[in-house]
Order: structure tokens, then sequence, then C-alpha cells
């Protein structure tokens, strides 16, 4: 089975066509939201959800599938994507799932859980919890007296 390595929450992921060396740009860990919650809530932002994957064996190829779904605090499943991850030729495998418009219904630990398949099964094998803590901070108005 594929070997999940690292997964990072980015506003950016970026990578050089010359060195093939992976930048990724304003990691994300908590975003603050003015107003109040309310179950329409939405950020208006785009996030790149950048994983590594290697091969179990490093001599096998393998693939499978990999899917990242988005969580709120009180454990609605949001938001979710599913991507391949193909080891035939490579050994390790960098993909990017894209979160366009982030569902915020309210306050709290939000997580992208990061699940993984063999190829040709249906059982999800959870490997990762990314927190994303979302803070909703009331907007202060100036009063003159």
């Amino acid at each position: 089975m594929t070997r999940h390595v690292w997964t990072v929450a980015c506003m950016h992921a970026v990578i050089d066509q010359e060195s093939n060396l992976v930048s990724l740009l304003d990691v994300i860990e908590q975003i603050n939201i003015p107003g109040k919650p309310a179950p329409d809530k939405a950020v208006a932002l785009t996030l790149d959800l950048t994983t590594l994957w290697v091969r179990e064996n490093p001599d096998t190829p393998e693939k499978g599938c990999a899917r990242i779904t988005f969580v709120s605090p009180t454990g609605a499943e949001l938001k979710s994507i599913i991507m391949d991850v193909d080891l035939s030729a490579h050994e390790r495998l960098r993909s990017r799932g894209r979160f366009v418009g982030i569902p915020a219904p309210e306050d709290g630990r939000y997580t992208f859980r990061v699940e993984s398949a063999p190829e040709n099964s249906e059982e999800w094998i959870q490997v990762a919890l990314i927190p994303l803590q979302i803070a909703f901070v009331e907007e202060k108005h100036n009063e003159e007296g």
C-alpha cells in the first residue's frame, strides 16, 4: 500500500520546473473570520493540500487513491476530494488537492482527514488529521461620545 509521509495546508504550492523542488507558501494553521458563526458561512479562499506519498517497498510499483475530507468541529463532513496516487513509475509522488471556498459554519478546530485506499479497494484507511482552527472575531466599532 502507498505510504503517506506528510500533508500541509497552504495558500500556494509552487514547484520549480528545473529542480523539481516544492515551495509551500503561506502555510495555514488558523483563520480569523469577522462576524458571528452561521450555518451558511464560508471563507472565500483557495487552499492547496500538498501531500507526499511513497511506496511502502521502494522496489515495488504501487497504485492507490487518496481522499481528503474537510470535517467540522462537530464531525460534519463538509467537502471532499479524491485523487489518484500512482507510484508505478516513481518511488514517490507529491499530490495537490485544491479546496476552493471553505465552509465555516462554527467556531473551533476543523480537520482535513487524509485517507488512502489501495488500488481496486473501497476500504479507506485514515493516515493523517491536519488541524485548521477557525475563529470568529467580533468587529470592533469606534464609539465617540
